[in-house]
């Protein structure tokens, strides 16, 4: 499992090479270089800030779901650290490489896998929420995506409320009980929904995706700052063409499941960048470059410290254990007392 996994990263590296090769060849490299060159570096400082509060809102979220389905024995210091190494694996297709914090859950306190990973699963919707609906405050822009973030909404409210159905959700899982081939998975199932049906009630559902909302804004912001580096005035329109860019273009590198969203959600910043904010291509291809190093990048980074101290002060996480786990599924007492 590890051969394959380090094979898909080193092929995401590669990938993202090619991608970035791409990007500066159509930014036409020496306009680039000088383009880096005539950026304001004074608003890096300001940018890496407004993308740290996207970690630190995201964590509190991680956090609150932990105590939202009953785990309360891990201290904030390891919770963080457990919450920033999910980014050290970004570079895995599908987003997968976040249930290494359900690893590191199960490795370094015994919580069932099955159990935790529910949380990496509404993490990814609330996420799509949040960024659905930043990306609605830009739509008078662009008046023909109003059907289809209606849709994506619609699509979500309905997947919540099927969620919260216990007796339908109960009956699937029945359902897939009794087939021969994904039966076996009807264990880990239970436990995913228990724990996600604690998660995505009213007040739960509320808080996280207020705080996903406030935390992809910064990621917004970032891009905002970036571009009146470029020297585009400071206006309320450019904010509101940031934050449209940079959540339509993460959703669309999300629903494509590459890893990090790569070269859809590059390709996505630039045109748009170009079409909305009217820059030049060099211009735009250095802006998509800026803000992909200070949010993809830098996490991967800050992922990758934050396993290497998790490793040295305690046990580390064993992939091997992404197989099904059939333990700790909640009981009753659990869901009244949460």
């Amino acid at each position: 499992m590890l051969g394959q996994l380090r094979q898909k990263i080193i092929l995401s590296l590669a990938f993202a090479a090619l991608v970035y090769f791409a990007l500066t060849l159509y930014g036409d490299a020496p306009k680039l270089a000088d383009a880096f060159l005539g950026w304001d570096w004074r608003w890096l400082p300001v940018v890496i800030l407004a993308v740290l509060a996207n970690y630190g809102l995201r964590f509190m979220r991680w956090h609150y779901y932990l105590l939202v389905i009953g785990i309360h024995n891990v201290p904030l210091r390891p919770s963080l650290l457990i919450f920033l190494s999910g980014f050290s694996l970004t570079m895995v297709p599908g987003k997968l490489g976040e249930l290494l914090k359900s690893v590191l859950l199960k490795s370094h306190y015994d919580i069932s896998i099955s159990y935790s990973a529910s949380i990496v699963a509404a993490e990814r919707l609330t996420d799509t929420i949040g960024m659905t609906l930043l990306a609605a405050v830009g739509i008078s822009m662009f008046p023909n995506g109003v059907p289809a973030l209606v849709l994506i909404i619609i699509a979500l409210v309905v997947a919540v409320v099927l969620l919260q159905s216990r007796t339908l959700a109960e009956k699937i899982i029945g359902l897939f009980e009794r087939l021969p081939i994904i039966g076996k998975f009807a264990n880990l199932a239970k436990n995913m929904y228990e724990s996600a049906y604690l998660m995505l009630r009213i007040r739960p559902l509320i808080i996280s995706v207020t705080l996903s909302i406030v935390a992809w804004f910064g990621e917004c912001l970032a891009l905002f700052l970036i571009l009146l580096g470029f020297g585009q005035a400071p206006t309320g329109l450019l904010l509101l063409q940031s934050t449209f860019i940079y959540a339509s273009a993460s959703l669309f590198g999300a629903i494509t499941l590459l890893p990090g969203g790569l070269g859809a959600t590059e390709g996505t910043i630039t045109s748009l960048t170009q079409l909305f904010v009217n820059t030049s291509a060099t211009i735009a291809a250095a802006t998509t470059l800026l803000v992909r190093v200070c949010t993809l990048w830098l996490a991967i980074i800050l992922g990758s410290v934050a396993l290497f101290i998790l490793g040295r002060t305690g046990k580390p996480a064993n992939l091997q254990e992404l197989s099904i786990d059939k333990s700790a599924q909640p009981t009753d007492a659990d869901i009244r007392a949460t």
